[in-house]
């Protein structure tokens, strides 16, 4: 176990594919429902009504799916090395947020967030192959 291929990199991005169509599809099933009640059970009702629209199942079908090759991935990857990747959900997330759910987005912030972000994953992981290269 250890380093990326590029089927384990494959692996990873249908991974956070299903992932961020999971939340996608979790919004769109509950528009705008907001959970919770007078009391805990009332709000546990309200989650399991919840759970029986279609889009909600299909999101969380998306996430099951998901985490089967997210084990698959563990079991082939280094988790220091696979886990900063499903950083690139967020523009995939936003993106489909906009477009699919048609959420507003400020593009100049969203997009200069976005960039920071990949660029601090782009650190970890070049931090990652030097200590690699310093042990090996």
């Amino acid at each position: 176990m250890g380093n990326l291929t590029l089927r384990s990199f494959g692996l990873i991005w249908i991974a956070i594919l299903l992932g961020s169509f999971g939340q996608i599809f979790l919004k769109k099933g509950l528009g705008h429902t907001e959970l919770g009640g007078v009391s805990i059970v009332d709000t546990f009702l309200h989650v399991l009504r919840a759970m029986m629209q279609p889009y909600v199942l299909l999101g969380l079908g998306s996430y099951i799916v998901s985490t089967l090759f997210w084990m698959m991935i563990l079991s082939r990857v280094r988790l220091s090395v696979a886990y900063p990747l499903i950083s690139m959900s967020y523009p995939i997330v936003v993106f489909l947020s906009a477009t699919v759910l048609h959420e507003s987005v400020r593009w100049s912030f969203a997009v200069a967030g976005l960039a920071f972000i990949s660029l601090g994953v782009s650190f970890i992981g070049l931090g990652l192959g030097r200590a690699q290269e310093a042990r090996g």
